[in-house]
């Protein structure tokens, strides 16, 4: 198509060869012939304003934004950048081909896609009303932060079960009874784990207070043991006085007894040593 005009073909590949060395970022990027050595600029390259839509050189129908405006697309004007004021702050800087991306500070979040302005962060249990929070009805909860209240899910439960009311951040749930056979796969799994366990913890204290109780056994016996031998002892020493006290006793009664008897052998023998004495005179004489 391009042999019947020469002048464009030579046009084209100066275009080319001027985008390979003076700059890729400047000027028209796709275009299409229209007339005689003329061409139209479909799209122009990223962060270029179409400056006229026809013309001989596609690198003059397309020039850069100025500094603080962008574009995204074809266009004749480019946009001004947007400026993060206030709660919000600069995520992403404004490019000639890319708007300012902004943020919002903590507790706040954007309050749509472009962050062009920011909202008041919901809590768990409330849910965004406008640009402020409301706290979830009755009936309804929140689990989630910054998030529509829903309905209480739970309305009954099966036979034996008790229905837990549902609050502002959870739902209602139905409660087991207490002595309920009932267990997930999960529970009948972990449960001869967790009580083997709990046997240990609770063989321990026993142990233990049988080893006190023990201790405090064998104290009480050699008590009592020491005890018997010392009142022993002491009866054996109180018997043993008792019998040295009964032989004194013994001892001086005799020698009463004795003493009693002894003026009369004293006498009597005075008697017959002076009837001696007379018989020896009597031979004498």
């Amino acid at each position: 198509m391009l042999a019947g005009f020469p002048g464009l073909y030579s046009l084209l590949i100066f275009s080319l060869v001027l985008n390979l060395t003076v700059g890729v970022d400047v000027g028209c990027q796709n275009w299409t012939p229209s007339g005689k050595n003329y061409v139209c600029c479909t799209s122009c390259k990223p962060g270029n304003r179409l400056v006229k839509r026809c013309g001989y050189d596609p690198a003059e129908l397309c020039k850069p934004c100025e500094p603080g405006t962008y574009i995204t697309g074809t266009d004749f004007s480019c946009d001004i950048c947007t400026q993060c004021i206030g709660i919000q702050f600069v995520a992403k800087n404004c490019t000639s081909s890319s708007d300012t991306v902004c943020g919002c500070k903590p507790g706040f979040r954007c309050g749509d896609a472009k962050c062009s302005h920011c909202v008041t962060e919901c809590k768990k249990g409330e849910e965004p009303k406008g640009r402020v929070c409301g706290q979830c009805p009755e009936g309804k909860f929140s689990d989630k932060i910054h998030s529509t209240c829903k309905e209480w899910t739970k309305s009954s439960c099966p036979d034996g079960y008790k229905l837990k009311k549902g609050n502002l951040t959870s739902d209602s749930t139905c409660i087991p009874p207490p002595s309920s056979s009932v267990r997930t796969v999960t529970e009948q799994e972990t449960l001869p784990v967790i009580s083997k366990e709990k046997d240990e913890m609770n063989w321990l204290p026993v142990l233990i207070a049988a080893m006190i109780a023990g201790l405090a056994l064998l104290c009480i016996i050699l008590s009592v043991v020491a005890y018997v031998k010392a009142q022993n002892k002491t009866k054996k020493k109180a018997k043993t006085e008792q019998g040295n006290s009964d032989d004194s006793t013994i001892m001086v009664v005799e020698q009463e007894h004795c003493s009693f008897h002894h003026p009369e052998q004293e006498q009597g023998g005075s008697s017959q040593s002076i009837n001696t004495e007379n018989s020896e005179s009597k031979l004498i004489v």
